[in-house]
């Protein structure tokens, strides 16, 4: 597979999670201990967007699983940015907007299940249409 310019793929995009050591100043502010930052490669995750695999190319540009050609497959001209696709649009945003409902209440909440945030989003949708 290879972009759809034609330019190969080389790799998926990854996050790493770390941690920096920091030290506190008398007033309650914070600074860096300039050690580095240490990584845990134990958690490190594929990233997606839209429900799909991030991919880059040897030039560091990224794409969709979606967006990827067959290496045989002739290149594209005039690329649309993933995002311009409405559907890959939504799922992003409901996506979002579940992980960020669990981290800030501890329960899963499924956007499908509450008609406001549904609302929302088609709000947000119609509001950012490219």
């Amino acid at each position: 597979m290879k972009a759809p310019d034609g330019t190969p793929i080389v790799s998926t995009l990854e996050t790493i999670p770390g941690s920096a050591g920091i030290v506190f100043d008398e007033d309650g502010s914070w600074n860096y201990d300039g050690n580095g930052t240490e990584l845990d490669w134990d958690g490190q995750q594929t990233v997606l967007r839209a429900g799909q695999t991030v991919f880059v190319d040897e030039n560091g540009k990224e794409w969709l699983e979606s967006q990827l050609i067959p290496e045989k497959a002739r290149p594209r001209k005039n690329i649309k940015p993933w995002h311009h696709d409405r559907a890959l649009r939504r799922i992003e945003i409901v996506n979002t907007v579940e992980a960020l409902m669990e981290r800030t209440t501890g329960k899963p909440l499924l956007v499908k299940d509450c008609q406001y945030l549904t609302r929302a989003i088609t709000l947000l949708l119609d509001r950012s249409e490219p």
